[in-house]
């Protein structure tokens, strides 16, 4: 008996296969995607490889840029795996760059591979590039240490924290094209000399670029977006000229559709900042009068932001979701939102309190 139970047990140990991974000097990490469109196919494919080595320092970064077009990104990434000696690995990919030509058509066609691909992590950054994915890929900041580094430190917040740079994820833009009542949006990221310039933001219909947001309009829409503070704001108004700091920014919003009038969203923002830079001595001025300036500014910025995009039909904000989660019509809810909005008025009421000139008297 004892006999039959290791013959047994040795039959077993033969059908138990080694390891199913292979070593990590057999692989090539991917850090960054690029999706570009094609001169003769569909898509032209980049992967930035990164390359490890002993010594890490800045400005020494090594990488391998690979690139190929095919009919379809899986076909591209195929033959891509035809150029290397090494085993491609797409789970450390942390951001996907589409190229700007790609994202006038049928933007949700383009991301349904990063979706269902196994390996693809949901949480990645996306992001619009100018005028192209692989122009974006191609370039090594001198201050990165580790290849494609230097992007995701930009929108990762453990780098630089710019009130212009928004960020968003794989997953909240697939979610985006699909769900009713909010629009998609994408950082823009441009090559300016020997770095990048993430200062803009690209608005999407369900399926192409509509709205290219000014980096002043972009970091409106970020403090819309994320209620961010931690920005500074212009104003201009005669005959006061200052910037104000805003150290908390807070608002609401509510969308009311009256029987016997015109349809209008209703928004309440309270800001408390410190006026800096400012032309003139400010400390014994009146704070009310640099209140109101800073208050009539803000206004007018958040409503020529809002009438932008709602005279391109976007919604990026999610008016759209608040309008029908707050009724009980059903699929009428969606219908009614779609010619409620084009004729929505907006009204803007920014409440400013100064906790500071920024001055030592």
């Amino acid at each position: 008996m004892k006999k039959l139970m290791i013959i047994m047990l040795f039959l077993l140990l033969i059908n138990i296969s080694g390891c199913g991974f292979k070593d990590i000097d057999k692989r090539f990490l991917v850090v960054a995607i690029g999706v570009d469109k094609g001169e003769v196919k569909k898509y032209n494919v980049t992967l930035k490889l990164i390359i490890p080595t002993a010594l890490v320092s800045p400005g020494q970064s090594k990488y391998q840029l690979i690139h190929y077009e095919g009919d379809s990104i899986s076909e591209a990434i195929e033959y891509l795996r035809s150029e290397i000696d090494k085993q491609l690995d797409l789970g450390h990919a942390k951001i996907t760059i589409i190229g700007e030509a790609l994202a006038q058509d049928q933007i949700s066609n383009h991301f349904d591979w990063f979706i269902r691909r196994r390996g693809i992590q949901r949480i990645e950054y996306v992001a619009l590039g100018q005028p192209s994915a692989k122009d974006i890929l191609s370039l090594s900041q001198q201050s990165e240490r580790l290849a494609g580094n230097s992007l995701i430190l930009s929108f990762g917040h453990e780098g630089t924290e710019s009130s212009f740079i928004v960020t968003e994820y794989l997953y909240d833009f697939y979610e985006r094209l699909l769900e009713k009542g909010k629009d998609p949006f994408m950082p823009v990221i441009r090559v300016r000399g020997d770095t990048y310039e993430i200062n803009k933001a690209a608005l999407f219909d369900k399926e192409q670029v509509k709205l290219m947001l000014d980096p002043n309009d972009t970091r409106m829409f970020k403090a819309l977006l994320m209620k961010k503070s931690n920005f500074e704001v212009r104003v201009k108004e005669d005959p006061l000229e200052y910037t104000l700091s805003v150290q908390h920014l807070r608002y609401h919003f509510k969308i009311v559709t009256p029987s016997n009038g015109d349809p209008y969203l209703q928004l309440d923002m309270k800001v408390k900042g410190i006026a800096e830079e400012s032309d003139t001595i400010q400390f014994h001025e009146s704070w009310n009068e640099i209140e109101r300036a800073a208050e009539q500014s803000l206004e007018r910025s958040i409503k020529q932001l809002l009438e932008k995009m709602s005279a391109q039909q976007l919604d990026p904000l999610g008016f759209g979701l608040r309008y029908m989660a707050t009724r009980h019509d059903g699929e009428k809810e969606w219908e009614d939102w779609q010619s409620i909005y084009p004729k929505l008025q907006f009204r803007v009421n920014v409440k400013v309190t100064l906790e500071g000139t920024g001055e030592i008297n």
